[in-house]
């Protein structure tokens, strides 16, 4: 859903020097967040220092909060607004300057980190159009081992977890430039399920699925919950027709045809070929509860887990994007 946002009151950077674009250009990015009128500028790495970075800025829903990192940067900082005073969110532009952006370029960014800085001036000084404002829920994850609920915009389990722990203990440190290290990842998990062969990204995951529309129990391939549109080079893996805001896709361990399906399934083209009866469902929904994973990623980031989880979906956040 499309908004009108107005000029914000004030406007408050929260800039991650260590983000993937951001770190290798950091002077010049920030002299460009310098630049922008009337914004105050915080550096944070850490969720301690975002979480510091954000309640320092104090922005109400009149204000503009400009997130320069990547997909793990926009989940500290969701999290903190959402923990506190979600009633009163500011508006949210998200400025892609991590490895991995896949939130951004899901909510309509489509401007380098130094176009987006320049366009967002000129807009603060009535010399641009505005920027794109789109409405969007987040993820709630809800887990018996933490006080206080995580929120992102991406959640899996199973063979996603196992392909992030892959690309930081494998591609990372060979520092593979930007995007392509998670992409490699993905391309190297779709190559061993392609030709079926056994391995530690494989490992069947017995967990327990329930929404509204049943339960479900059995050995898991992978079981992934997003409200993006699309997700890793623009796949849409998820074809639920229910209109509720998180997409949920949930792969059998070893299921039929895997190796035929999967390329079509990526890119939402093999709706008329997936059955339940065959290891594979999606739909929509506000809320699931999980139980049997030990570990899940929320926007790139492992967690541990234990007991029961429960996703549900927020109220939506004004995202801005160039």
């Amino acid at each position: 859903m499309h908004d009108v946002c107005p000029r914000p009151q004030k406007v408050g950077v929260v800039l991650n020097p260590c983000s993937g674009t951001v770190r290798r250009a950091l002077p010049r990015f920030r002299r460009l967040a310098g630049d922008v009128p009337g914004a105050s500028v915080l550096e944070a790495t850490t969720a301690r220092e975002i979480a510091h970075a954000v309640h320092d800025l104090q922005l109400n829903e009149s204000d503009l909060l400009v997130v320069l990192g990547g997909d793990g940067t926009l989940q500290a900082v969701i999290s903190i607004l959402l923990s506190h005073e979600p009633c009163r969110l500011p508006a949210v532009m998200v400025i892609p300057g991590g490895t991995t952006n896949m939130s951004a370029v899901d909510l309509g960014a489509r401007l380098s980190v130094e176009k987006a800085l320049t366009r967002l001036s000129a807009w603060l000084s009535g010399k641009a159009v505005a920027p794109k404002v789109v409405s969007r829920a987040a993820l709630r994850v809800d887990s018996p081992l933490h006080h206080v609920p995580r929120f992102g915009m991406f959640f899996g389990i199973g063979a996603v977890v196992n392909g992030v722990r892959y690309y930081h203990q494998t591609l990372r440190p060979k520092r593979v430039p930007g995007a392509l290290g998670p992409v490699l990842a993905l391309g190297r998990m779709l190559f061993g399920a392609l030709h079926d062969l056994p391995h530690d990204l494989f490992r069947a995951l017995p967990a327990r699925l329930g929404t509204h529309r049943g339960v479900w129990e059995r050995d898991w391939l992978v079981v992934y919950a997003t409200t993006l549109d699309r997700l890793l080079a623009g796949s849409r893996p998820y074809w639920g027709t229910e209109q509720q805001p998180i997409h949920l896709t949930a792969i059998a361990h070893r299921p039929r045809r895997l190796a035929f399906i999967l390329p079509l399934l990526l890119w939402g083209r093999a709706v008329s070929m997936l059955k339940e009866q065959d290891g594979y469902f999606s739909h929509n929904f506000t809320r699931m509860d999980l139980g049997g994973a030990d570990e899940y990623v929320l926007d790139g980031e492992i967690y541990a887990a234990q007991g029961t989880l429960t996703l549900a979906a927020t109220d939506p956040i004004r995202f801005m994007t160039f």
